[in-house]
């Protein structure tokens, strides 16, 4: 969770998209939501986080196009905010401060699913042997990169689903981070 507090009549952050949905929850004041539809589909992490991708010519476009939808939220009132959706808040009031609140969801992506499957071969050695200096170009690298594809494919083929899936579960409530 995250809290704003933006002076009356001003700007909080600038245009920008987030990598996670969101819950917004206004507390004080008024704050006008403008809202674009995502330029870019799912952004996660570092796929298309709006500071890696930042086009200065994107403002001038939105702002030619005008939002796609307008929100005034009121305190009490909350917004769902899905991932990637371009947002640009400001405080309406001029003599009240606007406060609210963004709770962050913890979205699970099929990578977070890749990620955990990937994640327990630490246990076998065969996976933290290590690759010698010299071994990292050409032929040998393609080799390297052979062996293990076949071994994941052997640890994948000799997973227990349902074990697996009980495991991820456990993680999926437990994990305090989000991880889009």
């Amino acid at each position: 969770m995250h809290a704003f507090v933006t002076p009356p009549g001003r700007q909080g952050l600038l245009h920008h998209w987030d990598q996670q949905m969101a819950v917004i929850a206004q507390i004080a004041g008024i704050k006008r939501w403008r809202l674009w539809r995502p330029m870019f589909p799912f952004p996660m992490r570092e796929y298309q986080e709006s500071f890696r991708v930042w086009d200065p010519g994107f403002i001038p476009r939105w702002e030619a196009m005008g939002p796609d939808l307008e929100v005034d939220l009121r305190p009490g009132q909350s917004l769902l905010l899905p991932r990637g959706w371009v947002h640009h808040p400001h405080a309406l009031d001029s003599e009240v401060r606007s406060i609210h609140l963004t709770f962050a969801i913890r979205e699970r992506t099929p990578v977070w699913v890749a990620e955990k499957l990937i994640g327990q071969v630490i246990e076998k050695d065969s996976f933290r042997r290590i690759i010698l200096p010299g071994d990292l170009g050409g032929h040998r690298l393609s080799q390297h990169v052979r062996d293990v594809r076949q071994a994941l494919v052997d640890h994948l083929a000799g997973l227990d689903v349902d074990d697996f899936a009980q495991a991820l579960h456990r993680a999926a409530v437990s994990e305090k981070e989000y991880t889009t």
